[in-house]
């Protein structure tokens, strides 16, 4: 049997290694990660996913994924939410622990949300996933997470992201749940 070949253009090792945990008993596909850039336009997480993958399809002409995803909290009015890249690098968990200083129980609400897009011959297709929790009152890191991670508490859980496993936080992550919609679509497509 022919194995599929998917890329998967990420510049991120951290979001490799969450697929790759998760994608991992995919039969007659292989999931190579490749560092191709893409120019993100301004817009939903939707928005910039499909145009990402429709401009890397155009130039590789093979099927292809990315993952897009942000960290929006409520009482921000979804703020950082498609700039999460650009506030980490900026303000950093620091700040944003800074914005939410005064705010108790439900005001410290946020989700991270994930848009995966595919693109092959068939077309876009893009796949959703979402994880509610709460922002900590402090930084928390066992040293497994990125970004926003070490100030994220999932719902049902009392420890950050970042301080659980890789397995554990790709158990139950917006990443997983976008992926798994993925990996059913892509089964399906298989001989």
């Amino acid at each position: 049997m022919n194995m599929m070949e998917i890329y998967f253009a990420t510049g991120n090792s951290n979001k490799v290694k969450e697929a790759e945990i998760i994608l991992k008993d995919l039969k007659g596909i292989k999931i190579k990660a490749i560092n191709l850039p893409y120019p993100e336009i301004q817009g939903t997480l939707e928005e910039v996913s499909e145009f990402g993958v429709k401009y890397l399809y155009s130039k590789i002409k093979k099927p292809v994924f990315v993952e897009d995803s942000g960290f929006f909290i409520e009482v921000l009015k979804g703020f950082p939410g498609t700039y999460s890249r650009y506030v980490q690098e900026t303000i950093g968990n620091e700040g944003i622990l800074k914005l939410m200083e005064g705010f108790k129980g439900e005001e410290r609400r946020a989700y991270f949300k994930s848009v995966v897009g595919y693109c092959d011959e068939d077309g876009i297709k893009l796949f959703k996933g979402i994880v509610r929790g709460n922002v900590s009152h402090e930084i928390r890191d066992k040293g497994h997470g990125f970004a926003y991670d070490s100030i994220f508490i999932p719902e049902g859980e009392n420890r950050t992201f970042a301080e659980m496993t890789r397995e554990e936080k790709s158990r139950i992550s917006h990443r997983r749940k976008a992926l798994e919609k993925f990996k059913e679509y892509i089964e399906k497509k298989l001989p």
